[in-house]
């Protein structure tokens, strides 16, 4: 795997070298070149990219966040509701337990009393929930 992983970044370098050579000076970068170096993003680090391809570091790394950014609000979360039984115990203590996830989605628990739910399986329910 890593033999043709190691093939596609030589074939991005390719593409701007063949790019290079044919543009005219202070041309940007063609969108569907950036594309190609930001999809080698998750086999390669920012650095070894821009190293490789002759591209500016910071450049490189807005223009894969960018991306990771259209993938992720393309398939914006759907809201959902979970309901749990309520306490049949008079109230004891209060609790208050606020997540997000890197999605930036949030759940926040209130209990007051006796808690009679597995609060742990309900957190890594919402931790690995795919959107």
């Amino acid at each position: 795997m890593k033999y043709r992983n190691q093939q596609r970044l030589e074939e991005v370098k390719q593409l701007f070298t063949t790019w290079r050579a044919s543009r005219k000076h202070k041309t940007r970068i063609p969108d569907d070149l950036w594309e190609a170096a930001a999809s080698l993003a998750p086999q390669y680090s920012i650095h070894q990219i821009s190293r490789d391809l002759r591209l500016n570091h910071t450049s490189l790394k807005d223009q894969v966040v960018a991306r990771t950014e259209e993938n992720s609000t393309s398939s914006a979360p759907q809201p959902f509701f979970l309901e749990l039984p309520a306490a049949q115990s008079p109230p004891l203590s209060e609790c208050l337990i606020e997540m997000e996830n890197r999605h930036g989605e949030k759940m926040r628990m209130h209990f007051a009393g006796e808690v009679s739910l597995d609060l742990l399986a309900v957190s890594q329910n919402f931790w690995t929930r795919r959107s």
